[in-house]
């Protein structure tokens, strides 16, 4: 059963929703509870299948969890992207520079402590390139520092898959974390952003699979466009692509015979199918090297991410809420975007228990990603 894929990713769904049922006070890992069901048990069975000498076996599940997060992050983003489109346009016009702002705020909090732990550390400073990325969990910022500086591949991929981890769980617990360090009150907060803005109301009842499958169709193309901004070329990826197309073709509700205006709680099943197998999948392909490569220097680069993560979620949430004075619920999103996490928008809207933290986060997004792509840049220039 270890070597069955599917075993493993449903085991790993179950036992997550099962840790995340638990709360203790007002916190609870909620969906975020199958990030961690799938790190031990993608490292249970890879140890088990190496006992066996089964490598056939362990290239199996990589390749399936591979395609697995794949799959699934395209269901959950489109799912978010088309439920937010409905809304983003009085987000933006009410809150549109901020979330700039934000975006740049966020990734540019991570990079100046990311180059000052590079210079005092001793470490190879091109780890740090990597552990930036990770931390802020930005693939378009790994591919641009392995562009810029390919002869030290090694070092800098390294650093961001030491990285990637506790940039994951430091955005995922802050969600939860964060209303009741500052004390938010998560209901008044809801009843404020309503009180600004009229939300759509729900009222359709239809599901349309070839529009839901055009969407992504447009997102996959999107991120292949290669943007060119003189010394700076990123693109947007399947992620960014699929995001902004489904946030655009929502938003205009109807093209001809395809209807992009879907029933909320259909897609708000896709949505939590999504998080929960991508989740399960981050887990599941990387427990194994996540507990065996523990040694003295992986663990300090981690906490150096971790400390990397947390240190930019925590200046973007005082520029917003203090000086921006941004709502808690469009805040969350916002944060998410700016560190592009995926999987902390997801506890985002599980902690909060409302989709209109998806506006927030897609209103931010494309702009952490340029500003990672330029920070990124900056950094492996520097050295």
């Amino acid at each position: 059963m270890l070597s069955n894929p599917y075993f493993l990713l449903f085991s790993s769904i179950f036992l997550g929703i099962f840790i995340g049922k638990f709360k203790i006070g007002r916190f609870k890992l909620g969906s975020s509870g199958t990030l961690f069901s799938g790190l031990f048990l993608g490292w249970l069975a890879t140890t088990l299948l190496l006992k066996d000498n089964n490598l056939s076996s362990i290239q199996l599940l990589k390749a399936s969890f591979h395609q697995f997060f794949l799959f699934s992050l395209i269901l959950f983003i489109s799912a978010v992207g088309l439920i937010a489109s409905r809304d983003i346009k009085f987000i933006i016009k009410k809150f549109g520079s901020r979330f700039i702002a934000m975006a740049f705020v966020i990734t540019l909090s991570g990079f100046i402590l990311s180059y000052f732990f590079g210079k005092i550390s001793g470490y190879n400073i091109y780890n740090f390139i990597g552990v930036y990325s990770g931390a802020l969990t930005s693939s378009p910022g790994l591919a641009t520092a392995l562009e810029t500086v390919p002869d030290f591949q090694d070092e800098i991929t390294f650093g961001y898959s030491v990285g990637y981890i506790p940039g994951v769980l430091a955005v995922i617990l802050s969600m939860y974390l964060i209303p009741v360090i500052f004390k938010i009150d998560i209901s008044k907060e809801k009843e404020k952003l309503a009180s600004e803005i009229t939300f759509e109301e729900d009222k359709i009842n239809n599901f349309d699979f070839m529009a839901f499958s055009f969407v992504i169709i447009v997102g996959i193309l999107l991120g292949k466009i290669n943007i060119n901004l003189g010394i700076i070329q990123f693109s947007l990826g399947m992620t960014g692509g699929i995001l902004i197309s489904a946030l655009f073709l929502g938003s205009l509700g109807k093209v001809g015979p395809i209807n992009f205006k879907m029933n909320k709680k259909i897609l708000k099943s896709i949505q939590e199918l999504g998080l929960l197998m991508f989740l399960s999948s981050v887990g599941l392909k990387s427990g194994y090297n996540t507990f065996n490569n523990l040694n003295e220097k992986t663990l300090i680069l981690m906490f150096f991410a971790l400390i990397i993560a947390l240190f930019s979620i925590l200046i973007g949430y005082i520029i917003g809420r203090y000086i921006f004075k941004l709502n808690w619920i469009i805040l969350s999103g916002a944060i998410c975007g700016g560190m592009t996490s995926t999987p902390g928008l997801g506890a985002a809207i599980d902690a909060n228990e409302s989709e209109e933290v998806a506006s927030g986060y897609g209103a931010t997004y494309p702009f952490a990603l340029l500003g990672m792509v330029i920070f990124t840049k900056i950094f492996s220039l520097l050295n």
